[in-house]
């Protein structure tokens, strides 16, 4: 599979800390979702870039994620689809997803984000 990057996109954020995401993935060969646990790496409004513990099916393309993850200090519940994988040194491994976001829940991401920045350079101070 190739990988999809969007460098054009116009907000993108890589994360100091990265943020625990909770994922239910559901594949065509399951007859129920399997619970996943990782870290959000990089994060915009209409995806994600994740390091999960466990991989996914070999065919990424079949599988929807419910994600639940905070930014800041709201819960955020979406669906996800996974478009690319990279293979990692380390035990973990990496998935980009886009995800399924309306306008509404794609500005809730990016006013947790600027919350997240905020607290983040407060602290520093």
């Amino acid at each position: 599979m190739t990988m999809e990057f969007k460098r054009k996109e116009s907000f993108r954020h890589n994360l100091e800390n990265p943020i625990e995401i909770d994922c239910v993935v559901s594949h065509s060969t399951m007859e129920i979702g399997v619970q996943a646990k990782g870290q959000i790496v990089d994060i915009s409004p209409q995806g994600l870039r994740i390091s999960l513990l466990q991989p996914l099916p070999k065919d990424i393309e079949e599988c929807v994620l419910q994600l639940e993850f905070k930014i800041h200090e709201r819960v955020i519940r979406a669906d996800g689809e996974a478009v690319w994988n990279r293979p990692t040194g380390d035990e973990q491994y990496r998935y980009g997803i886009r995800l399924h976001a309306s306008e509404a829940l794609q500005e809730t991401i990016i006013e947790e984000l600027k919350l997240r920045r905020r607290a983040e350079v407060f602290s520093k101070k």
